[in-house]
């Protein structure tokens, strides 16, 4: 569950040592610490719910079926996803032009019988009612910028390891946002390094990343 999680992020051995340094350092106590980390996961974390997967499934389908011929999957290519997935977590790391991306992707593993992954989602997505279907559909929320604000990137850092931990797939966008020209924008490498670095860091066996063209 979605507080389960929260619970365990609380005790990830890298935040709660970033924790003691910055009581030790006389900055803030630990008490104060995690309740400020305790509302950033709140604002965080996602909490899927497989009753809303199937409404927001049935919802986009009218949709696809209004304003599209149809959608083709690469059967060959989502064999490869599956067996990647049977291994350990998975990364999907999609190209973005528009919003239509996260919900074919998520529509397609649930389809395939396979749980839609988590998706990094920017925080000005996060308002009613569309941040609660989001949030029930898979979606956690980041902030543009972490800048001046420690606490936060360590938070959620360490939301982003529990889920690889769990074995969850996570999404994100590497683009860091939509391309409005129907090309590749440069990448932004901040949600790869957290990915990446509890391979590094030995929280994790090992992590997957695989591209996808929409």
């Amino acid at each position: 569950s979605a507080a389960r999680t929260r619970q365990m992020v609380l005790k990830d051995s890298t935040l709660r040592r970033f924790m003691a340094g910055e009581t030790e350092a006389g900055r803030a106590t630990v008490h104060a610490q995690e309740e400020k980390a305790d509302q950033m996961l709140k604002a965080i974390a996602a909490d899927m719910r497989f009753g809303w997967l199937r409404v927001l499934d049935a919802i986009v389908d009218v949709i696809w079926h209004r304003i599209y011929d149809g959608i083709e999957v690469d059967p060959d290519g989502m064999a490869l996803v599956r067996r990647a997935a049977r291994r350990g977590p998975v990364v999907l790391v999609p190209s973005h032009k528009s919003h239509v991306d996260y919900l074919v992707l998520s529509q397609v593993f649930f389809k395939e019988g396979m749980m839609p992954p988590h998706i990094a989602a920017g925080d000005n997505l996060n308002f009613w009612p569309m941040g609660h279907i989001f949030r029930r559909s898979g979606a956690f929320f980041i902030r543009r910028s972490f800048k001046g604000d420690k606490l936060y990137a360590q938070v959620f850092a360490a939301y982003v390891r529990r889920l690889l931990k769990e074995g969850h797939a996570v999404e994100f966008f590497i683009e860091g946002g939509r391309s409005r020209t129907g090309k590749l924008l440069a990448p932004r490498m901040g949600m790869l390094g957290m990915c990446a670095d509890p391979v590094f860091e030995g929280a994790v066996s090992d992590v997957q990343f695989i591209p996808v063209s929409i």
